[in-house]
């Protein structure tokens, strides 16, 4: 007798839970949170300035002799700029192609020759830029100051 009644009261159960979930409205979840917590890190923000033109020394010249020539930007002693964890001296020449980058903590960053060489590719203005950089620790990124500009005019 058991068999007769396993066979009603199995779509008895589906049908009641069908009628269950038809019943049951369903709603996306929703949850608030609410809690405050102290940083660990303190942060700030700095801006990194120009370097001051009376706190840096640039001797520059276009030395010529007949017919050749050559441009020298050197850059003696320079005050760091606030905040910035490296410094660099770029040179540009005449038609605006950057000739040089240096690392101004190595000496051999901080001057610039453009080798004996024909006067007339000399001829025209020079520019130098020197600027301080907070370059990001373990990364590619780096913020920039403003460029303290300078020129040497070549004849």
């Amino acid at each position: 007798m058991q068999g007769k009644g396993i066979s009603w009261q199995v779509p008895a159960i589906i049908l009641a839970a069908v009628l269950l979930l038809m019943g049951v409205q369903i709603s996306p979840a929703h949850a608030q949170f609410n809690d405050t917590e102290t940083g660990a890190m303190p942060v700030a923000a700095a801006k990194l300035t120009a370097p001051a033109a009376n706190t840096v020394a640039v001797t520059k010249s276009c030395d010529s002799f007949l017919w050749f020539g050559q441009a020298k930007i050197s850059v003696g002693a320079f005050t760091a700029v606030p905040y910035a964890n490296y410094h660099e001296l770029k040179i540009i020449d005449p038609d605006g192609v950057v000739q040089f980058t240096g690392d101004m903590s190595k000496t051999a960053g901080k001057s610039y020759s453009s080798g004996v060489q024909n006067a007339s590719n000399l001829s025209g203005t020079w520019t130098y830029q020197i600027r301080g950089f907070y370059k990001i620790p373990n990364s590619t990124n780096a913020w920039a100051s403003q460029p303290l500009t300078g020129t040497l005019n070549c004849p």
